[in-house]
């Protein structure tokens, strides 16, 4: 089984929190991340035409289809963690278009709320391996 990929952006308080939280529950080692503008992004864009330029996602990749973003994204990493993350799927009973305005209102206004970092900071030892 290849790994998930989670691209997301380095800079985004918000982001790097999810990224740490997401390390410490990936028992089975099952996801890698790279940054939304690393060269492993760049290659995942060119090798499934996935137009970067207007996206403000987190993008999750099988490596094998087109990258999921949005609360599809959310929800394929959910399904991924598994056990008890399968809870949060009572909100799939909500329309995406819901789903995916409030995931987008949050994007939107992340830098406002939580901050920006200058650099992408480098991950811990413990969890290095993760990060491409």
């Amino acid at each position: 089984m290849k790994t998930l990929i989670i691209f997301y952006d380095g800079y985004c308080v918000l982001c790097n929190f999810w990224v740490r939280q997401i390390c410490r529950w990936d028992y089975k080692d099952q996801f890698r991340f790279a940054s939304l503008d690393s060269k492993h992004a760049e290659k995942m864009y060119k090798e499934t035409g996935f137009d970067s330029s207007s996206i403000d996602s987190v993008l999750v990749w099988d490596q094998k289809s087109v990258p999921l973003t949005e609360s599809a994204a959310v929800f394929s990493v959910l399904r991924t963690l598994g056990g008890v993350w399968h809870l949060f799927f009572i909100f799939k009973l909500l329309p995406n278009v819901f789903l995916n305005w409030t995931y987008k209102c949050i994007a939107k206004r992340r830098y406002r709320w939580f901050g920006k970092k200058e650099t992408c900071p480098v991950p811990k030892d413990s969890i290095r391996h993760k990060f491409l």
